[in-house]
């Protein structure tokens, strides 16, 4: 072989600065498949509370898309509305609320998870905390006498009834299992209990979550992670020790899974390095557990994410891989 011919070769070749690795599975793409999967605990919140749940998504998604057009039309910034994360905030705004949430609620929660968690950070990709979250906890701070009137599933009579979550039955510094807490069986599938209507059924969300796994969209640790380590937190609160039923019944009751499967496995708010993303579920099912069992509060689970969301940076760098051909990984090189 010449010389010539090598050269000839090597001009053959695609030159091009990196990335030199592709994938299919652009934003929009990922947040339509993300979409898809919230299908499953919004079908189930629509058979368990009726066609409301619908105007409830519907609304979330709409203020949130105005919302971020609102800012982009007054900062005249490009505008990336069809990437659709705004759409899936929306929808997790209204699948966080029960079906007596008046619907200026979720128009605020937009507002706040748009206009002052995503996009004054750059939008999407560079906003430290989960704006879904962040909007959530914010409502249930403030707007609590509204989006705390927890209801049962519709009976056939179409009459509401008023009660309290499974968590509440559990919390109050409770060390096992109280009488008349409902059923495991219950609790997974959604059967007579009252909630925020996305996170009734247990299910519905756990198939979400496989779904979201087989198609390589979220990292299944963090959620695997954070629901083993909020179970066996809680056990050591039990007061029989290795207590397998007061374990699952933290676990299934409150939004626990839900934030699991579709906040704490967010890319932006989220760990980047392999073993960072591990801690971080680790850390967010540690500080639910300690939250519901020290402090009793039953909406831990978002704030727990919003800790984690914070101590990213320090993860990251902390858990950042050795490159090749250096001794050392890059959190060493940094310091």
């Amino acid at each position: 072989m010449t010389d010539k011919t090598l050269e000839e070769r090597f001009e053959a070749f695609n030159k091009r600065p990196s990335p030199h690795f592709f994938t299919r599975n652009k934003t929009n793409t990922i947040m339509a498949k993300v979409l898809l999967a919230l299908c499953l605990p919004a079908a189930a919140g629509v058979y368990y509370f009726g066609l409301r749940v619908i105007l409830m998504i519907l609304v979330g998604a709409a203020s949130s898309v105005f919302f971020e057009w609102l800012y982009v039309y007054i900062k005249r910034d490009t505008l990336r509305i069809n990437d659709l994360s705004a759409v899936v905030t929306g929808v997790l705004i209204g699948l966080s609320l029960p079906v007596t949430a008046p619907l200026f609620t979720i128009v605020i929660g937009s507002a706040i998870a748009i206009l002052l968690v995503k996009m004054p950070f750059g939008g999407i990709g560079k906003n430290p905390f989960n704006p879904a979250v962040a909007a959530r906890v914010s409502l249930k701070l403030f707007f609590s006498p509204w989006i705390t009137n927890w209801v049962l599933p519709l009976t056939p009579s179409q009459d509401v009834v008023t009660t309290a979550t499974p968590l509440e039955s559990i919390g109050h510094f409770a060390r096992s299992v109280p009488a008349g807490t409902p059923s495991l069986w219950e609790l997974f599938i959604g059967h007579n209990l009252g909630g925020p209507v996305g996170e009734t059924c247990k299910l519905a969300l756990l198939l979400a979550m496989l779904y979201l796994i087989f198609q390589k969209i979220i990292n299944p640790w963090i959620p695997l992670l954070y629901m083993a380590t909020l179970m066996v937190t809680v056990a050591f609160f039990s007061e029989k020790g290795f207590d397998l039923q007061f374990m699952l019944t933290h676990l299934l009751s409150g939004s626990a899974i839900f934030v699991a499967v579709f906040m704490a496995t967010d890319y932006s708010s989220g760990a980047l390095t392999p073993n960072g993303q591990k801690v971080f579920g680790i850390g967010c099912g540690l500080l639910t557990g300690l939250i519901r069992m020290l402090l009793n509060l039953p909406g831990g689970a978002g704030i727990a994410v919003l800790v984690m969301n914070a101590s990213v940076p320090l993860l990251d760098k902390w858990f950042a891989p050795r490159i090749y051909g250096h001794k050392k990984s890059v959190s060493h090189e940094l310091t």
